[in-house]
């Protein structure tokens, strides 16, 4: 084995062997019960980020213990083909060239797009194997495929066929940069600091005038009335008046509805139908007439009279000056509003009415909630459920058609003879009304959740009964981020029940997101991204993915730091060094099958493994992936490599052939239990010191061996060792050095009361950097000696006269932390809810927490007194 361990060569070598073997291959054939999952599948657009990081190594680890669980796995890989972010990628390419989409064509366009999407899809793809990500890569899918093609159609087609979905004037969401609409999800909701106008308009036939207020005068212009709330007293007298638009001089009505809030500006607010959501519902129940002033290139339109031409924000200013030039103009203040904006182009949005095509959701909706309701499909976190349940009850239909050349094009031929829309799975020679031959095809896209709604079972064949789809869906569970539970979650189940009549996954796991080591949330303009593909060159993957993991807290987000990624390499160098050290004192003749001699350590670390072996177990069976880790991290960091190592050196250099094969048998049991979360790691180190000990009949590959929780090892009944309490010993020493200043390197004389030691001595030397530790029946106070009391003694180190507490700081910090945390078990001890739904075990944890965190408190409290 090399000194060190070079990640940079095992990533790559390992992943081309797992794959060239077919490791990750499903196999509907098998007698093994199958478990199966779909990829949230990234954009072609760029680089993985840390959140694709999160998302991806969490299923993985669900993956690849499954796998050694002896189920069937089909992990599905793929990639979306990103509709409006891609098109907008090479339009701009274009736009350097000097040219554009219209000069180039529709299809030399999509021949230039189809270019860019099979570059990049290979990169995301070789970025997805460096993670570790262990897709089955021969089942590989984008959603542009033919297959996934023919999915999509034929649910447009259906469910036009079955008036789910309908073409009609709406009011929508236009991106002015993009050209194409938007379905309200592709929102975002700026807080923007700008301006309220007040607006004075003549009453006609009178000298009084209303005065209203609002954030766009340049819609004035599309004035259709004014509207004040209907039991508004100041107003109701007006209602049914005329006013003189200030501008155009057309005359318009003075309406009452309860949408108005009287206690915005004035209580009067301009109704302006084509061009506000609110306005344009209003619009419709009162018969107004509808003006559209503002164009689909967010120019004003020639209905804006003699402000023709002029660019939506241009306008807003000349109209405030000629206003102001009319007397109309009867304050400003200033006004924080929620601007809306394109989630993908920076615009700010326009909302305009269009002709589109739409979905009608409440059917599906209704579905959806009703098999989270029954438990059918569960959530973790939970409290997910609740967002589920308030968006499902409140949603609209679904803008599906989008007004670009990259995407689904809608299977829908418009006739020029008689106007009738047909709509079908092939193209059509003829019209189905008239039979006309001029037939021309809509040119808009489909939403590029569209074809993402129908993931889970279009890469498996659907609509065709294949074997993959008998045997793998339902999927088992689906991994993906919170923020896109409304975007795309929601929509797969409905797309799932409706079309298959089935849920499209068991279970659903929500991930954090990544974020900064504040907090904040990572972006190019705060410059706090941290690039995985930069982590993963500089610590390694195994090193990323277990911070990651280790994070992972259900329900909380991740605060990443750069010292939490060297915490995990540190880790990943002690278990190099320790599997080192044993392949440098087990001669090859030893094997895994050699006969087991145990000593008391060994007793120890085989209880340990059987207690962590089930909690891992357990964890990652309820997605608590942190808290698997936490316990292989203290497994493997405190007691293989920091106690048991030590413990066993003598018997490691000068032992029996059968105490060596123990020490061998624990490293592959610990090995096996970590790989799914340090797979490249784990099988360098297996490769070297396991391979060649095992029986004729095991696979090589440690990603194909099995979870190890049948090994004999872990089904023996155990002695009680005294290892913890020699733990609790050298803990304390090394602690005691460190609150008096003292280096730990330096070697100083230590007592103890407790006679534990003299069996233990020389690893307390060892490991606590001693000169001597002496047994003595009583330790008296003393000015040179620090003294601490452990479980059955006390035990004290020299400090000498002059030495005093050095580090009160560290332990004033420690102090405060106790008090937190001696209050948070408190509350919770003192919960009755708590106490009555908690595991015994748990319950008996958290006492014997506090009871240990109270004890260490008195002693900070007696080491801080003058």
């Amino acid at each position: 084995m090399d000194k060190a361990y070079q990640f940079q060569t095992a990533q790559t070598k390992w992943y081309e062997l797992w794959e060239k073997t077919g490791v990750f291959e499903g196999c509907p054939s098998s007698k093994k019960k199958p478990f199966s999952m779909s990829l949230p599948p990234p954009n072609i657009t760029g680089n993985l980020h840390m959140g694709h990081a999160l998302c991806y190594t969490l299923p993985d680890v669900i993956a690849r213990s499954k796998r050694a669980q002896g189920f069937d796995v089909c992990w599905v890989p793929g990639v979306d083909h990103a509709g409006i972010a891609t098109q907008i990628i090479v339009e701009r390419q274009l736009k350097e060239e000097g040219t554009d989409r219209h000069q180039l064509g529709r299809e030399a366009f999509l021949k230039r797009i189809w270019d860019w999407k099979d570059k990049n899809q290979n990169d995301i793809e070789n970025q997805l194997r460096r993670l570790g990500v262990s897709v089955d890569w021969s089942r590989k899918r984008f959603t542009m495929d033919d297959s996934l093609n023919a999915s999509v159609r034929k649910v447009f087609v259906e469910a036009f066929q079955q008036g789910r979905i309908y073409r009609g004037p709406r009011m929508i969401q236009w991106d002015p940069i993009s050209q194409t609409a938007l379905s309200d999800l592709e929102v975002k909701h700026s807080e923007r600091q700008g301006k309220l106008w007040y607006l004075r308009y003549p009453i006609e036939g009178s000298s009084e005038s209303i005065v209203v207020a609002t954030t766009r005068p340049e819609t004035m212009l599309g004035d259709t009335a004014v509207a004040v709330h209907p039991e508004d007293e100041r107003y109701q007298s007006l209602v049914g008046r005329q006013i003189r638009q200030p501008l155009t001089g057309r005359l318009i009505p003075i309406v009452a509805d309860a949408f108005v809030d009287p206690a915005f500006g004035t209580g009067c607010v301009k109704v302006t139908p084509a061009h506000d959501p609110n306005d344009h519902a209003a619009g419709l129940r009162l018969h107004l007439d509808s003006i559209m002033v503002i164009g689909f290139d967010a120019k004003m339109t020639e209905a804006a009279g003699p402000y023709q031409g002029l660019d939506r924000f241009a306008c807003r200013k000349k109209i405030i000056e000629d206003l102001d030039e009319a007397g109309c103009l009867v304050k400003i203040e200033d006004h924080t509003s929620q601007v809306a904006i394109s989630e993908r182009s920076g615009a700010v949005l326009e909302p305009l009415v269009s002709e589109q095509w739409f979905m009608k959701m409440n059917e599906g909706a209704q579905k959806a909630l009703e098999v989270v309701r029954q438990g059918k499909i569960k959530f973790t976190p939970n409290h997910h459920v609740a967002v589920w349940e308030h968006w499902l009850t409140n949603i609209q239909d679904w803008c599906i058609s989008r007004q670009l050349v990259w995407g689904h094009r809608i299977p829908a031929w418009y006739c020029q003879d008689c106007g009738h829309i047909n709509v079908a799975l092939e193209v059509p020679t003829a019209c189905s009304q008239c039979s006309s031959r001029k037939l021309i095809q809509d040119p808009d896209t489909l939403d590029t959740w569209f074809s993402s709604a129908l993931w889970p079972f279009s890469i498996l064949g659907w609509p065709e009964t294949t074997s993959d789809l008998k045997h793998y869906y339902p999927n088992d569970v689906m991994c993906t981020s919170y923020d896109i539970i409304f975007f795309w979650v929601a929509r797969m189940v409905m797309s799932g029940l409706t079309w298959t009549g089935d849920i499209p996954f068991k279970e659903v796991y929500f991930n954090s997101l990544v974020r900064d080591q504040s907090g904040q949330k990572m972006s190019k303009s705060k410059g706090n991204v941290i690039d995985p593909l930069e982590v993963m060159d500089e610590y390694g993957t195994d090193a990323l993915r277990f911070t990651l993991i280790s994070m992972s807290a259900p329900g909380t987000d991740i605060a990443l730091s750069k010292s939490k990624l060297e915490a995990s390499r540190n880790f990943c160098t002690k278990l190099w060094n320790a599997a080192r050290f044993v392949h440098m004192n087990v001669d090859q003749s030893i094997i895994l099958s050699s006969p087991l001699v145990l000593g008391e350590a060994d007793h120890w670390m085989a209880s340990r493994l059987q207690e962590v072996s089930i909690k891992v177990s357990e964890a990652l069976a309820h997605y608590r992936f942190h808290d698997a880790a936490d316990q292989l991290y203290h497994l493997i960091y405190d007691d293989f490599c920091g106690t048991y190592i030590e413990l066993v050196k003598v018997q490691l250099l000068q032992g029996s052939n059968g105490q060596k094969a123990v020490i061998l048998n624990y490293l592959d049991i610990i090995l096996r239990l970590l790989h799914p979360m340090v797979p490249f790691l784990t099988e360098e180190i297996h490769a070297c010191v396991i391979k060649d000990r095992l029986a004729s009949e095991e696979p090589k590959l440690l990603a194909q061996r099995s979870w190890p929780s049948e090994h004999p090892l872990l089904q023996g009944v155990y002695p009680t060792s005294r290892v913890p309490d020699f733990q609790e010993i050298l803990s304390t020493l090394l602690r005691l050095k460190a609150e008096h200043g003292i280096d730990p390197g330096k070697r100083v004389k230590a007592y103890a009361t407790v006679a534990l030691v003299k069996d233990f001595e020389e690893p307390i030397k060892s490991l606590g950097k001693l000169e001597s530790i002496t047994f003595q029946n009583q330790i008296e106070p003393s000015n040179e000696c620090a003294i601490a009391v452990v479980g059955h003694g006390k035990i004290a180190i020299e400090i000498g006269q002059a030495s005093s507490l050095k580090n009160p700081a560290l332990l004033i910090k420690e102090h405060d932390k106790l008090g937190k945390e001696i209050e948070v078990l408190s509350g919770r001890l003192g919960n009755e809810n708590f106490v009555a739904k908690a595991p015994a075990e748990a319950l008996a944890k958290a006492r014997q927490d506090l009871k240990d965190k109270k004890s260490r408190l008195e002693q900070i409290k007696d080491l801080l007194r003058p």
